[in-house]
């Protein structure tokens, strides 16, 4: 949720409120999609314009985890879920200036947009790293929180929430990633060691600390472990151990600072009224609304500070604001947990329900209690101190006249008449055999979103914003999610909020619930893949489809039969875009396997492997192509397993310059081809909700596991290389394959498979061919005219057949000055 300018006046003033600590030997609450955003940009750095380098992500999240092994932490992940009603505003703010950015981004750009697909990635990451997680149905910030009290464990994230709720906060940026071991023979004498990570426990890097003198025998070592340094706060930091702020105040000064529920505008009155004397001039302009606001809370109860906000506000805005607060108060205060029973703990003692929370607050505030009063004047200060007034802290956006502002107060009167606090999330009753699937995060979070709000949310991804959305592709299936979400229920219509054509605004489409004759969905059955075809009812080859997925091996085929529904829906898909797929999907699935851990530095790569290349480079024998065969999984596996690692090795040092992000792009005036990402984008839409429908389906097929399958640059540089090719596959065969017959016969076998189910493909190779050679031809024809041109003007145009009938008796040999020469006086 966020509080806004909070973690920066956390963070500037660090050696008061953090402390330094050593992770190791606990239980640990992380903010799952917090971390999951935090380790994409760790990995990704400037490559988050091609669409996702999910092989490199998945290494990355696997990675961490592994780290958090080796110091003995269990990690406990709970994802987000849908967003909740009252949070829609900020929704549409944020999709705003996603949209702006996509529309100008550059391939060099140092800010990074999310994939489309980067939670699944996350999500399959933890499955291989053996990490329990959830995903919780809305927000999981209050279940974070909880967890964390009854487990009495740190939570990680990166989010000033949890500088409000009462837990063990390790903020993200303070993690190190490096692992320390600490060697203790006693209080005197030890030693820090930083352990490189590929080693065990007892293979130090180097020595980073020696505390005492004489060496450490290990027969005397009373203990060692191996930690994350890492800074720790508790709320006591912040409230201070004199309980200069009651606990209870924590929720309203995190509304009273403003957060992604309630915004400073409907306070800007409170603001305007609120004075608070004097603030060191050491204090940053920026962050004196955050001292003002803990300075004046010191002086009031909640029941006071309350009543006084509520004051300030319209009286016909009041009630909306007051549910604002009871929400606040609600989600910090709550004590019930689905998590804690989701991951196998039992309740010593249960807490009781909360969920009257919100009305024991209202009722806490109408009694007549007898109320100290604030002090009216504050404590003198010093010349190092300036008078504040917290009106004039509003921004620029907020400094508005009285008519202006009356008027924003309006909207924001009714966006909080039409919203409602978090607590009514929790008297929605969720159907069990969703809810199930949800939270194992068997599908993507927007389910919740269609289920609960019939609302979906299209954040766009890097694509062309002269063209229909990328998800456009897709919106019969998307359909086709919903029918079955809604089997039960009345909703017959659902909103989808995407992007505009050629401006960079959003826009609001409504789309009909749709049943097909004869489509009945049983959520108790178990891999449905008759209502899975359902869907390609409108494809003239459903059966061949089916049919032909099922010669495939069970990893690859959800990604064919995304491939063979993008290739068929999209037009402007050529056979080069199919090629850059599989060669990227030969490299992730087959190379790659063979090849662990080897670099994606081309330079560091040839160099570490230099003589192994030249070596096998000389003596490398070309084998002859194996005989045609028809696609089926015994060929597939046979082919698959005869790849040796000298031709793992030979092909991989081919393909690895493709992962290495081209320096004409990242040129001051370096364009991204927007065409091509714009298909690569709908291929990843298509992938999503075919994704989604298998998981709803209770996977009749294998899920895709996008890491294995797909990596933006790598796929953008191969179509780069190959479009310009007059045979893409002969190129494929003398080039990129040329040390591997097998993995060519993989490829060529896989290619006429699209081929078959997608015949219209060799008919854009044709159209493209034809384009290609005709080129040539008006730049010759063009070319020509440019020559009679110029031998015109050589031959003076100006005189040509200018004679008229005085001159034909005239001397030929007769002086002229040729206007058109300034230096033809010269041949005179």
């Amino acid at each position: 949720m966020g509080v806004r300018g909070l973690t920066t006046y956390i963070a500037s003033n660090a050696e008061r409120f953090l402390e330094p600590h050593e992770l190791h030997d606990t239980d640990l609450v992380i903010d799952g999609d917090n971390l999951c955003f935090q380790l994409f940009v760790r990995s990704e750095e400037r490559m988050g314009a091609f669409g996702g380098n999910y092989d490199h992500y998945f290494r990355a999240v696997v990675e961490f985890f592994e780290t958090l092994r080796k110091c003995n932490v269990q990690p406990w992940v709970l994802l987000d879920g849908g967003y909740e009603q009252c949070k829609l505003k900020t929704v549409r703010s944020r999709m705003l200036g996603r949209i702006q950015f996509v529309k100008s981004v550059r391939p060099g750009s140092n800010r990074l947009i999310i994939p489309l697909l980067m939670r699944e990635v996350f999500v399959d990451a933890m499955h291989a790293a053996k990490v329990p997680f959830m995903r919780c149905l809305f927000e999981a910030d209050n279940e974070v929180a909880i967890l964390a009290r009854k487990l009495d464990c740190p939570v990680l994230s990166y989010d000033s929430d949890f500088y409000i709720h009462n837990v063990k906060y390790i903020p993200y940026v303070t993690l190190n990633h490096k692992i320390y071991r600490k060697v203790i023979e006693n209080e005197d004498n030890y030693k820090i060691e930083v352990l490189n990570k590929k080693g065990g426990k007892n293979r130090s890097k180097r020595v980073l600390l020696k505390q005492g003198e004489g060496p450490l025998e290990e027969e005397n070592v009373r203990s060692s472990y191996c930690y994350l340094d890492c800074s720790l706060y508790t709320i006591e930091s912040l409230i201070g151990k004199d309980d200069r702020l009651k606990p209870e105040m924590l929720p309203l000064f995190a509304a009273l600072l403003g957060n992604d529920y309630i915004g400073r505008k409907i306070l800007a009155r409170f603001y305007a009224s609120m004075k608070v004397g004097k603030i060191s001039r050491k204090v940053a302009v920026h962050q004196r609304r955050v001292v003002a606001i803990l300075k004046w809370l010191k002086h009031h109860s909640l029941q006071s500070a309350t009543r006084t906000i509520l004051n300030q506000v319209q009286e016909k805005h009041r009630d909306g604001l007051l549910r604002q607060l009871e929400g606040a108060m609600y989600g910090y205060n709550c004590e019930a947990c689905s998590a804690f029973g989701y991951f196998g703990f039992e309740e010593s003692h249960p807490s009781e329900a909360v969920d009257d929370g919100a009305v024991k607050f209202r009722e806490y505030l109408a009694k007549n209690e007898d109320e100290e009063s604030a002090a009216d004047e504050l404590e003198e200060s010093d010349d190092n101190e300036v008078e504040v007034d917290v009106g004039e802290e509003v921004s620029e956006n907020e400094a508005k006249s009285d008519e202006e502002l009356s008027e924003e107060e309006e909207e924001e009167s009714e966006e909080l008449e039409k919203d409602t606090s978090s607590t009514t999330a929790n008297t929605f009753i969720w159907e069990p055999w969703l809810l199930e699937i949800y939270q194992a995060a068997l599908t993507p979070r927007f389910v919740v979103d269609l289920y609960h709000s019939n609302l979906y949310i299209n954040y766009p991804q890097v694509e062309d914003i002269n063209q229909p959305d990328s998800n456009e592709l897709c919106y019969d299936l998307l359909r086709f999610i919903f029918v079955l979400l809604k089997s039960s229920k009345r909703a017959t219509t659902f909103r989808y909020l995407t992007r505009c054509e050629r401006v960079a605004q959003f826009r609001w489409l409504t789309f009909e619930k749709r049943i097909e004759d004869g489509v009945i969905f049983e959520p108790d059955g178990r891999k449905d893949l008759v209502l899975l075809k359902a869907a390609f009812t409108d494809f003239s080859n459903c059966k061949d489809i089916f049919k032909a997925i099922s010669l495939l091996p069970v990893n690859m085929q959800m990604f064919f039969l995304c491939v063979v529904f993008w290739a068929t829906k999209q037009t402007s898909v050529t056979p080069v875009h199919v090629h850059a797929l599989i060669v990227c999907l030969i490299q992730l699935q087959m190379i790659d396997k063979r090849l662990p851990n080897k670099s994606r530095d081309a330079k560091v790569f040839q160099q570490n492997q230099k003589t192994y290349l030249d070596n096998q480079q000389k003596t490398f024998q070309k084998t002859e192509l194996p005989p045609p065969a028809q696609p089926s999984k015994a060929t597939f596996i046979k082919l698959s397993t005869t790849i040796s690692k000298p031709e793992a090795i030979l092909t991989y040092d081919l393909l690895l310059p493709h992962f290495s992000i081209n320096d004409r792009l990242l040129r001051r005036h370096g364009e991204l081809d927007r065409s091509t990402a714009h298909i690569y984008a709908q291929f990843q839409a298509v992938v999503l909700n075919i994704f989604t429908l298998n998981g709803l389906l209770s996977h009749p097929l294998q899920p895709i596991r996008m890491h294995e399958c797909y990596n933006g640059l790598f796929v953008h540089n191969v179509y780069q290389t190959l479009k310009s090719r007059q045979d893409p596959l002969e190129y494929l065969r003398e080039t990129v394959f040329r040390y591997s017959g097998t993995m060519f016969t993989i490829h060529r076998m896989l290619y006429e498979w699209v081929l078959a189910l997608v015949p219209l493909l060799q008919r854009r190779s044709q159209s493209r061919t034809k384009s290609v050679t005709m080129v040539p031809q008006k730049v010759k024809e063009f070319v020509q005219r440019k020559k009679e041109q110029t031998k015109q003007m050589v031959d003076n145009d100006c005189l040509l057949n200018a004679k008229s009938s005085d001159d034909e008796d005239t001397d030929k040999d007769v002086e002229y000055n040729d206007l058109n020469n300034q230096f033809s006086q010269l041949m005179l």
